[in-house]
Order: structure tokens, then sequence, then C-alpha cells
């Protein structure tokens, strides 16, 4: 199978490096967010007045949170206004909260930093759909779009093992608001970047007569943050209060109340006919159900690390660097797999390493040494990562409509994001029970790990059942084409 020609729109060799370079620093820099705040964590909570544990995993939900919601809005202000415009926004509004999380060190108050690692989030809910969506404009079904979206996937577990390096390196010997700041600075040149490297042909919105659904996103933003409110609310005051379930409730009635309104309204935010597009939803509930589960993992194999083995934050992440290692080395293999194996059982072999990886930590004697299943877990999990997140693109960018594309991007990154903040709430709420119950910390980490196991394996039978789709053709007389003109290819009249 031969690589098929670079994109016309895309003048040469260097052009198309810095393009696909930039554009994945989107990826790269949203999970360096995370691991940036969730390695250094005992550190920077106590420095910022967090002294409830049970308060930390806040530090990472809300910045999640935010990026799984907000992101179904900015896909489709995407494909309204421009995806490159919206790309660029994305890392200014990436840099200036960047800042301002940093700013926490003088103020001194946790509640300050969950509200700026919040806003810090709006900027990775502009850059992840709309990037997404550059990529699958400018490339036609093919070879080498396969590798470009390998490459975005494989982006993930480097950008929190180089977040975590630096979060760590700056809290440990120098000072933990540098790693923001830092940040900053490379949000901002970036921004620039894009501007310049993003073709004309590109810079163009696919549906620049569409409507904005403002009261639409309003109650849809409003229900899955209440949602996601109650479940990390939860293990910090605790279930019996009445204010947490009564949340519960009303964010269950307000996602209703979506739901109802999208059906009336005539540009909703989320059209519903994109659950009739073959293997949407069972594709978006998989990763749903992979990532929450990958969010447990991530999350308490560095408070085993650090609580249990009692490694330093730079330790945590070199014991983590595996990740990055053996991503790129999953990017490589699973980028042949596209168009050979059908993408239900890539997505299922996914959801298998997402499991195995929480079943390696879940049963780590804690004197145990680190290279007997811990780093087994870190060779394993990357698999998880690189194969979901390439195969999903890859089917809602050949299986969608173009006008849909930035739309069918967000609710992927929404499930991806939202999903993170959710499983550590459930996660949280296992934990604080369990030690409510004279559990220890291990047995509280254990019994957490042990959604991580039950999400994902559940994820393998939805991967299994719902997630049968299509199988990607993959042209070896590609020519040259315009942006947007193969990237339907595969569709016909019927899916239009």
């Amino acid at each position: 199978m031969g690589l098929d020609q670079r994109p016309s729109c895309l003048r040469n060799f260097p052009h198309e490096l810095l393009y696909v370079t930039t554009l994945s620093c989107a990826q790269l820099l949203t999970q360096a967010a995370l691991g940036n705040v969730l390695v250094p964590l005992h550190i920077v909570g106590p420095d910022i007045g967090i002294t409830n544990t049970a308060e930390l995993p806040w530090t990472l939900a809300a910045y999640s949170l935010t990026v799984g919601v907000f992101i179904m809005v900015t896909g489709r202000l995407g494909d309204i206004f421009g995806h490159k415009l919206l790309v660029i926004i994305g890392y200014v509004m990436f840099s200036i909260f960047s800042l301002l999380t940093a700013m926490a060190a003088y103020v001194n108050n946790g509640i300050y930093f969950h509200i700026m690692r919040a806003f810090q989030g709006i900027g990775p809910t502009m850059l992840l759909p709309n990037a997404v969506a550059l990529l699958a404009r400018a490339y036609p079904v093919g070879l080498r779009k396969s590798i470009v979206f390998s490459i975005f996937g494989a982006t993930a577990p480097a950008g929190f093992i180089l977040g975590a390096a630096f979060g760590s390196l700056f809290a440990q010997l120098v000072w933990w608001p540098w790693a923001h700041w830092v940040l900053a600075i490379f949000c901002y040149i970036l921004a620039i970047s894009t501007y310049i490297v993003v073709p004309s042909e590109l810079s163009k919105p696919v549906h620049p007569t569409g409507k904005t659904d403002i009261f639409g996103a309003i109650v849809g933003i409003l229900g899955l943050i209440l949602f996601i409110y109650c479940w990390n609310e939860g293990p910090v005051v605790g279930w019996d209060k009445p204010y947490v379930y009564g949340v519960l409730i009303a964010s269950l009635v307000i996602i209703g109340i979506f739901i109802f309104i999208e059906r009336k309204t005539e540009e909703p935010i989320m059209p519903l006919s994109i659950w009739s597009v073959a293997g949407f939803p069972g594709v978006l509930g998989c990763m749903a159900l992979g990532w929450s589960s990958f969010g447990i993992f991530i999350y308490y194999i560095v408070q085993f690390l650090e609580n249990i083995h009692h490694a330093s934050p730079l330790l945590t992440t070199a014991m983590l660097s595996p990740l990055v290692i053996f991503g790129l080395m999953a990017t490589i293999i699973v980028s042949q797999l596209y168009g050979r194996v059908p993408a239900h059982y890539l997505l299922m072999a996914s959801m298998i390493f997402f499991c195995v990886g929480n079943i390696l930590i879940t049963t780590a004697p804690p004197d145990q040494t680190y290279w007997a299943q811990v780093f087994v877990a870190t060779v394993l999990t990357p698999f998880g990562m690189d194969i979901s997140f390439p195969a999903a693109s890859l089917v809602i960018s050949n299986r969608m409509p173009i006008h849909q594309q930035g739309v069918a991007a967000s609710m992927l990154n929404t499930a991806i994001n939202w999903s993170i903040s959710l499983g550590l709430g459930i996660a949280g709420t296992i934990e604080s029970e369990m030690l409510k119950r004279g559990k220890t910390a291990l047995e509280g980490y254990r019994y957490a790990l042990y959604a991580g196991v039950a999400l994902s394996g559940l994820g393998v039978l939805i991967a299994l059942l719902f997630c049968r789709v299509p199988k990607t053709t993959v042209s070896e007389n590609t020519s040259d084409v315009t942006p947007d003109a193969a990237i339907n290819t595969e569709r016909t009249d019927d899916d239009s």
C-alpha cells in the first residue's frame, strides 16, 4: 500500500509538517495542562490552600468538565465562522487563562484555582474539534490521512508526560506557577503559527449561513455541568447532603429538556440526525466508557506511586514516561491497521488495553517492584489511547456530512473529556465511602480502580455489539484533491 499524494493546499513537506504539528499541539497541550497539575498536585494543593484530599480531584475535574461541555458549542461555531479562526482564538484563550491560573499562587485560594482551571479549559474547547476538522478537511481518505490522525492521537500521552515533566520540575526545583507561564507563552506562539500555516483554502467556514442554537447550548451545558458537579462534590461533602442528590435529579431533568429543545429547533447545536449515522452512537458510548476508565487509571496510578511508593513528582513522571515511548510504537503499529481491520475490532482492542491497565494497578502489591506491574501498565495503556481516538476520528470524518464535521468532532471530544470528569467523580465517591468504612488509603484506591475496570469492561461489550461500521477503504490511487473534496468519498446519496 503506497502513501497517497500530499494535499495540494499544502505546498511542500515543510509546510505540511508545520501544519500537522501546529494542529496536533492542540491535543498535546490539552493533555499537558492535565499533567502539569496532576503529578505535582501534592505540592500545588497545599500551596493554594487545599487541605482536604477529597477536594484534589476537583483540580482536574473542573478543567476536563469545561473542555467536555463547551466543546459542543465551539464545534458548531467553527462550522459557521471558520475552523481556523476558532483555533487561533482557542490558543489565545488558553494562553490568557494559563496566566490567570498561575496567579493562584498569589491569591492562595482553592476555589479561585478551581474556577481558573475551569476557564483554562475554554481554550481546548475551541482547539480540539476545530483542529480535527482542519485535518479532516485537508486530507482525503487514504493512508496519509490515517497516519496524520494517528500522530494527532499519539500527542495525548506525549502531552501528558511533557506537562508532568515541566510541572514537576518547576514545582520541585523552582516554583509551580512557571509551568503555566511557559504554557501560556507556547500557546501564544502557536496562535501566530496557526494564522500563518493554515492555507487560505481552509480558512473559509463550511456552513457560513448556519445559526447557533444559543438557548439549547445554555440548557445543555447547564445540565452537563450540574451532572458532573454533583458527582465530584459528593465525595467532598458527602452524598447524604440533600442538595447533592437534588442537583443530580435537576441535571437529569435539564438534560431531558435539552433533548426536547433540540427536537424542535431548526438549527440545533446537537442535530439529532447525527445519531442515525452508522456506528456513531456506539462509538461515542464506547469512547466515553474507555476514557472515563483512563481518567481513573491516570489519577490513581499517580496516587499509588506518590502516596504508597512515596515517589517524588519527578520520579513519578519518569515512571510514567513509557506512556510516550510505547505510545509512539502504538501509533506506528496502529496506523498500519486502518483499512485492514474493522473499526469495531480496533475499538474493542482499545477498551481491552484500558481495562488491563486498570487491573494491573488495582492488583499491584504496595511493596512490589515498579517493573512487575506498574511498568507493564504504562506499556499497555497507550495502546488504548492511540487506538481509540484515531479510530473514532476516522469513522466520524469519513462518515459524516461535511457541514457536520465540526459538530461530530465536538461530540467525540465531549465524550472523552466529560467522561474523564465523570470517571473521577464515580471513583472519588467509591474511595470516600470506603474510607468512611475504615478502609486504608490503598484499599480506597483499589476500590476506585475497580470502577475503571468495570467501565472499560463494559466498553468492550459496547464496541463488539454496537460499533460495527463499514470497513474503511484506502485507495492506492488517490490523486491531488482540493480541500474538502475527498473527505466524504465513502458517502452515498442516502448518507446525505
